[in-house]
């Protein structure tokens, strides 16, 4: 009966300082958590041709993120951001976006644009809620259920669920959070990387009533150079809607802190991409690129970059024909930190369409402090 009793109490003190730990412990992984932000000033004009009339506005945001610490291989991570409107060149450019159209999105002051919980061990990392996230054709801020194995060696598999999306830019108005079609879009996404250099990515996504899409992409590079050729082909659910296809091929060099890309993509002559970029898409290089994925579309795109110490300046020429029509784009960028929390950089960007009326070329300046 002693016994009986002192196990009895063993066991409660046992259970008393376990709890009493993992009491201490979640204390912990709050009062280690580490705070950041930022402070952002973005301003841009566009000046259009024909009776187009120009457009442009200014903002400010302001970034708030937490990220507890470490509890039993849980965290969890908050992101927060505010932007508002400082100036506009005509009634509505703010709201409607640089081009002056109503792109349909919900436009909100403020965002909560990440808030998720995460579990890691040495096998598998889980992550659900709000979250970023940088797949072939999964990408911006998604609220999703992210699984990533670990387990195979070299090998890293992605599966997930994304039920809604949004882009929230540094250098956009943030638009809130919208649905991925009807049913979310599911991924897996599977990458191997055991050869120094190189990685062979092959990836297969379903969005209900939308389309099945499947691809297979090459990277590999090294101290002097790099290639890339990745191709992906869709399957659209609608009777009506025509099978998509897109294939883009790249090689690259690098010596002395100058950096040379030349590419080319190619889309399906009847469907173009289909609906492959219904979650996200990660292939176009312009900074705008309006016609890159629509119908028997043909873009051939060079690129030029110099880094000298915080100073980073690049270059971008691509030009797309698509059908019997032929649009060109200009891209030049100069950014500058003046340490590792305070960035400012300026875009350029000249697009001369097929309608001279909607040539259009535009001034981006962005200044981003970090903390």
């Amino acid at each position: 009966m002693r016994l009986k009793l002192s196990l009895a109490v063993i066991s409660c003190l046992v259970v008393s300082n376990l709890s009493a730990d993992a009491s201490e412990n979640l204390k912990s992984a709050f009062t280690d958590g580490a705070v950041n932000g930022g402070l952002i000033l973005h301003n841009q004009t566009q000046n259009n041709s024909g009776e187009n009339k120009d457009s442009g506005f200014s903002m400010g945001s302001i970034e708030l993120g937490y990220e507890t610490g470490d509890f039993n291989g849980f965290k969890a991570v908050v992101g927060f951001r505010s932007s508002h409107r400082l100036s506009e060149k005509e009634d509505g450019d703010f709201n409607a976006g640089i081009d002056g159209v109503d792109d349909g999105y919900t436009q909100v002051s403020a965002l909560m644009h990440t808030a998720n919980i995460s579990y890691v061990n040495e096998y598998f990392t889980a992550t659900a809620g709000r979250q970023e996230l940088e797949l072939e054709w999964l990408t911006d801020y998604n609220e999703a259920y992210i699984l990533g194995i670990t387990a195979v060696p070299d090998t890293t598999i992605v599966i997930g669920h994304s039920d809604r999306k949004t882009v929230a830019d540094l250098d956009a108005p943030l638009e809130d959070y919208e649905d991925t079609g009807k049913h979310g879009a599911s991924v897996i996404d599977i990458k191997y990387e055991g050869v120094d250099g190189l990685v062979l990515n092959a990836y297969g996504y379903n969005a209900k009533d939308i389309a099945d899409w499947y691809g297979a992409k090459v990277d590999y590079d090294n101290d002097m150079s790099g290639i890339t050729a990745q191709y992906a082909v869709t399957s659209e659910d609608g009777n009506s809607a025509d099978d998509g296809s897109i294939v883009n091929a790249e090689i690259r060099g690098k010596h002395s802190g100058i950096s040379l890309n030349l590419g080319y993509i190619t889309t399906d002559k009847d469907g173009g991409i289909g609906s492959m970029d219904t979650a996200g898409d990660s292939i176009n290089p312009l900074e705008d690129g309006n016609q890159v994925y629509e119908k028997d579309a043909d873009t051939v795109y060079t690129a030029i970059g110099y880094e000298l110490d915080r100073l980073v300046l690049s270059g971008m020429y691509g030009q797309t024909k698509y059908g019997s029509n032929e649009e060109d784009e200009l891209n030049i960028l100069a950014e500058y930190g003046f340490n590792d929390e305070f960035t400012i950089s300026a875009l350029y960007v000249e697009v001369t369409a097929e309608d001279g009326d909607d040539d259009y070329n535009a001034i981006k300046f962005l200044a981003n402090y970090t903390f």
